[in-house]
């Protein structure tokens, strides 16, 4: 037995031959545990430690606990992380994440101890299913992993199906979701023993999905957490800069907070309030580091640093009284910026989340955030769509369905492949929202940026097909007319309108686009078929005189690099295929026999092509004299160029991404499609360094100058330019403004040093106090 476990409370479960398959009473029995004394009590400590926050278990529930926990104790006992500590330990952390910082209940936790087991161990979800019972088998089949898949060398397109599973699991129960959310925090939390490339990959995946749906599900303090982990592995240096800036402001920060927060407790108490709490947080590294990047300011010239939250413990039909009347008297201590009024009580978050939002001039001049909610609405707020089971009633609720429906929409779409889904998924989850009316008063609520023809669909099928512009507020517009907050708009149709591919330029809703698709999917495998007839007709008068059979199509399919045979048939329905390349062919039997070499196509990048081509470059003749060092399965020299979204010079940080046809491309590793390109082709992302001799030729690069406009600065700007540093300038342009000048210069550069050098100089000119480089 394991004594400390023992000696500590902890039973162990049932095992009578009705209570489980053999398996698990074999190893809940078996005395031949691969665990040292030291790591049993590491175990006993870390499980103990799980159950003192989990709240009040009935017995049945305490048993299911225990028995999960005991399964996973033998499953996992030669197990052991990369860090070299026992694997149930992970299990144990993720089952506390759940309990503690989720608030969800046993049967959550028993799924959370139990999440990695089928995935890693002997046992099967019909093992989980017989001990368990349903609901729990359920949620942990949603939370293993596919296997057996057909594309184990493509990681991405593994992980695409892997999230689509996943995503079906969330439509059906949301604690699936909310596991692995917990799971992936706890493996973020460890990830120091990782390689440095895990570590980068782990972190950008982290950041394109699992952040989007904590923001969606309403956790916003496991959202931060996770981005600040990310941010330590993926931007290391700025990440320590700010923390260490933090810590070294904290002792001012609290005494300020207390000075900020002294007057507001007074007022509140004078004015007979519900019981109350005033507390101030500090802003998360990841978002000061998005608001340097995004806002072009310093760590210094950054004013919300922290913020202040009052929390009311107020009834739920007198929550807006008492938080309207902090604000009231908030506004009587401090002036506020009427432009920076958030009110999310009134209308909530597609999430859930409530709250009130002010920003005041507190003391010594300084701008502070204040939320004011009540003590349900920061239960929901830090615990999202979790805590909305433990407030049956809560507002917001309604919105959250809303967009499960569209998950569940978007699933349903039979056109998406795994990719296509994950992407598509990816773009809808992290916006923001319109609310609009319909000419009856009822509330509809739309992504950000939805136009007329998103909100035609939102009504029904029928009117978005049909829909040829709307009115709003007595006005007439068209159906790409994007939707503000507050418009009552009614549809207009006409019989004889139907979807166009254009229509996909215009609508951002999961729901509209898959409308449309599916429509004109339906019009090309019409149009497809007249294709189809045409090309058995001229098969049929080949001089091979092929019939056209399922596997001679394939065999075309294939031979031109077409995507399906719907497509194929549809080029040549619509003459976007010559079919006078057929006659290059001989035809064995249903097999084609190359005559003429054909031209390699490409348009398009897939699994097995990219391969060919990783191979075709690998074994070219490269040249000692590289100008960029590449690793990662190449060498030497490669054709490659620099990328235009970012313009990288040599000396920047880089990484290469491998083209078809156009070697690699040169990134930034701070250009805005960094994240994107890691995370969905890692396959394709080479490790790139510059050589001695830099990249070769010269970079356009554009930069931003900001001063005092004066006479003769923009003769001083373009001599530095041009004379004393010899760089070419393509353009050159200047605006002033009550005495404000703001310029934008393009030069061609060779070396991020020159542009070092050229923004030092131009900094140290009388009257100029910034200087940007936008890309």
């Amino acid at each position: 037995m394991i004594m400390g476990l023992a000696n500590k409370g902890v039973s162990t479960p049932k095992v009578s031959g009705q209570s489980g398959p053999k398996a698990i009473n074999k190893y809940a029995a078996s005395n031949a545990f691969g665990y040292s004394m030291k790591e049993k009590e590491e175990i006993s400590i870390a499980y103990n430690d799980m159950l003192s926050v989990c709240g009040a278990f009935t017995a049945e529930e305490k048993e299911q606990v225990d028995a999960a926990f005991w399964l996973a104790f033998h499953a996992h006992e030669q197990d052991r992380r990369k860090s070299g500590e026992a694997y149930i330990l992970h299990p144990i952390a993720v089952a506390r994440i759940v309990a503690e910082e989720i608030g969800l209940n046993a049967t959550s936790i028993v799924c959370a101890l139990l999440h990695d087991v089928v995935e890693d161990t002997q046992f099967t979800i019909k093992d989980l299913r017989t001990r368990f019972g349903d609901e729990v088998a359920a949620i942990v089949d949603g939370l293993t992993k596919l296997t057996g898949m057909d594309v184990p060398e493509d990681l991405v397109m593994k992980k695409a199906a892997n999230f689509r599973k996943l995503l079906f699991a969330l439509a059906k129960d949301v604690r699936v979701i909310l596991i692995k959310l917990a799971d992936r925090l706890h493996n973020l939390r460890t990830l120091g023993s990782m390689r440095k490339d895990k570590q980068e990959r782990i972190s950008n995946e982290t950041l394109y999905l699992y952040t989007p749906i904590a923001h969606r599900l309403g956790l916003y303090r496991l959202k931060s957490e996770m981005e600040d982990l990310c941010m330590k592995y993926t931007e290391t240096a700025i990440y320590y800069q700010i923390k260490e800036k933090l810590n070294a402001k904290k002792q001012w920060r609290d005494e300020y907070v207390k000075r900020f927060i002294a007057p507001i407790q007074v007022l509140l108490k004078e004015d007979r309030f519900p019981p109350f709490r005033i507390l101030g947080r500090p802003k998360h590294i990841f978002s000061i580091i998005n608001k340097i990047k995004n806002k072009k300011v310093t760590f210094e010239e950054i004013y919300d640093l922290f913020a202040i939250r009052i929390i009311i413990d107020a009834p739920l039909k007198e929550e807006k009284k008492w938080c309207w009347q902090a604000f009231a008297n908030m506004t009587k201590e401090y002036n506020y910026k009427t432009d920076r009024i958030r009110d999310w009580i009134t209308n909530p978050r597609t999430n859930g989340y409530e709250s009130l939002h002010i920003t005041v001039m507190g003391p010594e001049g300084k701008w502070v955030e204040v939320q004011i909610r009540t003590e349900r609405m920061d239960a929901i707020a830090e615990r999202g769509i979790a805590a909305h089971w433990r407030y049956k009633g809560g507002q917001g609720q309604g919105r959250f369905d809303v967009w499960l429906q569209q998950v569940r929409d978007m699933l349903s779409s039979s056109l998406k492949s795994d990719l296509e889904l994950l992407t598509e998924f990816r773009r809808n989850v992290y916006k923001g929202e319109v609310f609009v009316f319909t000419p009856t008063g009822d509330l509809r609520c739309l992504r950000a940026n939805a136009t007329v023809l998103d909100f035609a669909f939102d009504i029904h099928t029928a009117v978005g097909c049909k829909c040829t512009g709307a009115v709003i507020d007595g006005k007439h517009y068209p159906i790409s007319h994007p939707l503000k907050n507050g418009d009552q708009v009614k549809i207009i149709t006409q019989k004889k309108q139907k979807p166009s591919q254009e229509w996909l330029n215009f609508t951002v809703t999961s729901k509209a686009r898959h409308k449309i698709k599916s429509v004109l999917k339906a019009e090309m495998r019409a149009i497809s078929e007249q294709g189809k007839e045409i090309l058995e007709r001229k098969l049929r008068n080949h001089k091979d005189k092929v019939t056209l059979t399922n596997n001679v199509l394939n065999e075309l399919v294939h031979y031109y690099k077409f995507q399906d045979s719907l497509d194929f048939c549809y080029a040549i329905a619509t003459e976007k295929f010559d079919l006078a390349q057929l006659k290059q062919l001989n035809f064995a039997g249903e097999k084609i026999q190359i005559i003429r070499t054909r031209q390699r196509r490409d348009e398009g990048i897939e699994g097995g092509e990219f391969h060919k081509s990783a191979k075709k470059i690998s074994q070219k003749d490269l040249s000692e004299q590289a100008e960029i060092n590449v690793f990662g399965g190449f060498v030497d020299k490669v054709d490659y160029s620099i990328a235009s979204c970012c313009n990288p010079v040599a000396g920047d940080s880089v990484f290469g991404f491998l083209t078809i046809g156009k070697g690699i491309r040169i990134h930034h590793n701070h250009c805005t499609n960094a994240k994107d390109l890691k995370t969905r082709y890692p396959y394709r992302v080479v490790n790139v360094k510059w050589g001695r001799n830099g990249s070769g030729f010269q970079t356009l690069t554009h930069l931003k100058i900001n001063g005092k406009d004066k006479i003769g600065l923009v003769n001083q700007i373009s001599n530095i330019i041009s004379n004393d540093m010899k760089i070419n300038m393509r353009s050159i342009t200047f605006g002033a403004e009550d005495g404000v000048f703001q310029g934008d210069v393009q030069v061609y550069v060779q070396k991020s040093q020159e542009l070092k050098s050229l923004t030092k100089k131009l900094l140290a000119v009388d009257g100029i106090y910034e200087v940007r480089r936008l890309h």
